[in-house]
């Protein structure tokens, strides 16, 4: 089994909630009334996040980076 850290979503959350430190679970709950299915696909979180976080320039790059890296290794 793959380290959280190192699977999309545990980058994906460095990304963009580590300085939260709420899950992307308990994040779209609290903040959008969303709860999350144990099997969403990196792309559909991928696709909330940028949606519904409006991510800066910045955030929306390393977005973007980590899933192409996630596409070309996969």
């Amino acid at each position: 089994m793959e380290d959280f850290e190192n699977t999309y979503i545990g980058k994906l959350w460095y990304i963009l909630l580590s300085d939260d430190k709420r899950s992307f679970n308990e994040y779209f709950s609290e903040e959008h009334g969303i709860t999350l299915d144990d099997d969403i696909t990196d792309a559909q979180i991928c696709f909330l996040c940028k949606v519904m976080m409006r991510l800066n320039d910045k955030k929306l790059i390393q977005v973007d980076s980590i899933r192409e890296y996630q596409i070309v290794n996969d």
